[in-house]
């Protein structure tokens, strides 16, 4: 096991759509010392007694007391940095108190921010944006998440709801999103919207058939590419950010995946100095992000 560079530690956990994960993490190095992960379940009740049952075995292992908590969430979350507005992929998070929640039963400070915020300052700080002073991350996945980072903070907006890129709606008669909208980015872009449009199980089987010169594969490929080059080229000429990160399960295909992205957004963008960057954090990216928003770190 590491050594963690600082006498702070933090319990981070990670609220995703489909998979939960807690960390004992040194926020200054980004160093993850130890994890415990498991499943989403499909109802709020249930995934909170689940994170909890997780971080309960981390802090019973752990050879330094963690001082606070932060969390990455998977979905909307108040100004506050207390509540959970909603998640787009579990039922039941409306208005939770999460925060509160935590503090009542594992008696530790709390703050909460939106999975791509947290991901965002994670991937400025000690990932593939270490050194720029402003970003927009994506996550390419099961959605389309996104955060801004300017001025090496987390922008947020009044209530925030900054850098859902994700939600930006570029085809109004498009495909149903699970904000309730239709035509957003993430109903055309993300893992499950290409799989969709191919008629295929999932992702990493468009993927494949990319590889194999598969024509109709390819064409639905094209234009997710398409439409997220677009994606990126409105926030980006919006904000003029140092670099765009992109993280999730769809970059992991690599070449065919930023080659083409790349010559579509330079096509598009104004700034010709704009980089596009795979990042660097892996499957940490969101508890070091959580790590990052905890009380007493941000």
């Amino acid at each position: 096991m590491q050594q963690a560079s600082t006498v702070m530690l933090v319990l981070a956990l990670d609220f995703g759509g489909t998979k939960l994960a807690a960390g004992l993490v040194d926020p200054a190095g980004g160093i993850v010392l130890d994890t415990a992960r498991g499943p989403s379940p499909p109802e709020a009740v249930a995934g909170y007694a689940a994170m909890r049952d997780l971080a309960r075995t981390l802090l019973v292992r752990a050879s330094v007391a963690p001082q606070a908590c932060g969390i990455s969430f998977g979905g909307p979350v108040a100004a506050d940095q207390r509540t959970v507005r909603r998640s787009m992929h579990v039922r039941g998070w409306e208005a939770a108190p999460l925060a509160a929640m935590i503090e009542r039963d594992l008696e530790l400070p709390c703050a909460i921010a939106n999975d791509g915020d947290a991901a965002a300052l994670a991937e400025q700080r000690h990932g593939a944006g270490r050194g720029a002073a402003s970003l927009i991350y994506l996550t390419v996945s099961t959605g389309i998440g996104g955060g801004i980072v300017l001025d090496q903070r987390i922008h947020r907006g009044v209530r925030a709801m900054a850098g859902e890129i994700g939600h930006q709606v570029l085809d109004p008669v498009g495909p149903p999103c699970a904000c309730g909208g239709n035509g957003c980015l993430e109903a055309l872009a993300s893992g499950p919207a290409i799989a969709r449009a191919a008629a295929m199980p999932d992702v990493q089987a468009v993927v494949a058939a990319v590889q194999a010169a598969d024509p109709q594969a390819t064409a639905v490929w094209e234009r997710a590419i398409n439409w997220l080059a677009i994606g990126i080229v409105n926030a980006a000429n919006l904000l003029n950010p140092d670099c765009v990160v992109l993280g999730g399960g769809v970059t992991n295909a690599g070449a065919i995946f930023f080659d083409p992205l790349r010559t579509a957004v330079a096509a598009r963008c104004l700034d010709p100095e704009l980089r596009l960057l795979p990042a660097a954090l892996g499957a940490h990216v969101g508890l070091v992000g959580a790590a990052l928003v905890a009380p007493a770190v941000y």
